[in-house]
């Protein structure tokens, strides 16, 4: 098949309205929103692109175009499958499948999934104009809720029709006609509070279509959640808890013996995430992550999967693949357990080694008695500046973080420890000195006592150049 020629003939013959546009457009739109943001700083608002009626999040099932033309590449035994969740989505928008482009058979695949990148690429070279992009604004949470729940939407989440667990409630809300909110501080630009329980969800507990995540303020969030209450197909987050699959007496019991016999004489070093290392940088810790990947590995070379993610040997292959370049020289010895083993096996792990949350709480008191130092204050008052450095409110919230979140953002020191060591600094407090400099000004320092400050800090950045 030649591809070439059926993506010309649907670029000519409509447009395509589900691909992602603010990948070309992210800096307009954000521009946009700053903005009115600056001019209504209790309001919320998002852009919208008048000429993508529904950008999909996961684009790579299926791609439609304004003449009806849904293109896909599934071979026959599973098309059906997509064709009827491709209907369902694009229906509750007031689109029609005319036309569907699909393989015949397996040999066809490949031709297809090629076609599907094609679209992708060729979309991520369309102009986006200044006169298609249209700020939706709300003055309030209830408004937003409206604008949600309008034409009896449904959402998923609270919905005793579906089965997701309540947990995403703090950090999600996807609608039934694919509308989907994220919490603004899982915004996927430098997070500080990392994305790997969202692109869980989007990734392996959802089936269904979403599109392009609107990023919202918790209250924003929170308020959907309230409003759904007021529907007959609302379930609480207690019942929503007791619908999920539950762990058998005696599976757990087979479970416990299990860790029992893994945990003898083995160190697990998989608590932090195994970073990939290319050249001068580290890759995303995503391809690694076992939080987002589901996994343990000991410093024997085994290797515990999660049975109900790896069953694909092609999945296990790819990850496999990935965890290699991390330990080139290691050999695995795959087995697979189950996903409730996962979790249990770090429960235990970590009443015998130190957990990720335990690590850098460490690693976080250690930079605090190095600044200390440098700048030559008392301890009491380099807590909080290096807390807020990285995006704590305080030291008293950083030391309720999680174990998710600690690898999370001991994987952001990795990658500042390189760019440090790229700029020749020895360590990352002097790369940063002005900055922690101004943040423990806000300590209460005397003005007085901050010039002398000021003073040995010139002299210790001049004496940790010479070293």
């Amino acid at each position: 098949m030649k591809t070439q020629d059926l993506l010309k003939k649907l670029f000519n013959e409509g447009d395509c309205l589900t691909y992602d546009w603010y990948f070309s457009a992210r800096r307009k739109a954000e521009k946009m929103c700053e903005q009115f943001m600056l001019e209504n700083p209790h309001s919320f608002c998002f852009v919208q692109n008048t000429k993508v009626s529904m950008p999909l999040l996961k684009h790579t099932d299926f791609q439609y175009f304004s003449n009806g033309a849904l293109v896909i590449y599934m071979w026959p035994q599973r098309a059906d499958e997509v064709i009827k969740k491709a209907r369902k989505i694009l229906a509750l928008h007031g689109y029609v499948i005319k036309d569907i482009y699909a393989p015949q058979n397996k040999e066809e695949w490949q031709d297809y999934f090629k076609l599907l990148i094609d679209i992708h690429d060729k979309t991520k070279e369309l102009p986006v104009k200044d006169e298609d992009l249209i700020l939706r604004t709300f003055n309030s949470p209830a408004e937003f809720a409206d604008y949600c729940f309008n034409g009896g939407n449904v959402l998923l989440n609270a919905s005793k029709d579906e089965c997701y667990n309540p947990k995403y409630r703090q950090m999600l809300a996807l609608f039934g006609n694919g509308l989907y909110m994220v919490d603004e501080k899982y915004k996927r630009y430098d997070s500080f509070y990392g994305d790997v329980e969202v692109k869980f969800f989007e990734d392996y507990v959802c089936e269904k279509p979403m599109m392009r995540p609107i990023y919202v303020p918790q209250i924003y969030l929170q308020a959907l959640y309230q409003r759904a209450k007021q529907y007959n197909w609302y379930i609480s987050p207690e019942d929503a808890a007791k619908k999920l699959p539950q762990v058998k007496i005696s599976e757990l019991e087979t479970i416990k013996k299990y860790t029992e016999d893994i945990l003898q004489n083995r160190m697990c070093i998989s608590i932090l995430t195994p970073r990939i290392n290319y050249r001068d940088i580290f890759l995303d810790p995503i391809l690694t992550s076992p939080d987002y990947n589901r996994y343990v590995l000991f410093d024997d070379g085994k290797l515990i999967l999660s049975q109900k993610y790896y069953n694909d040997k092609v999945k296990q292959k790819h990850f496999l693949e990935d965890l290699k370049r991390s330990f080139p020289y290691m050999k695995f010895t795959v087995e697979l357990a189950s996903d409730y083993c996962i979790d249990y096996l770090y429960q235990e792990i970590y009443k015998r080694q130190k957990s990720a949350r335990d690590i850098y709480l460490e690693m976080m008191r250690q930079k605090a008695m190095f600044i200390s130092e440098i700048f030559g204050v008392p301890v009491v008052l380099t807590q909080d500046a290096a807390a807020q450095f990285i995006g704590w409110k305080d030291w008293t919230e950083m030391e309720n973080v999680t174990n998710t979140h600690a690898r999370h953002l001991i994987a952001m020191q990795q990658d500042l420890d390189k760019r440090v060591e790229k700029n020749g600094y020895k360590n990352d407090v002097i790369y940063n000195a002005t900055a922690y400099f101004d943040l423990l000004k806000t300590q209460n320092i005397p003005y007085e006592n901050s010039q002398k400050l000021y003073s040995q800090l010139k002299a210790n950045l001049a004496k940790a150049k010479r070293q």
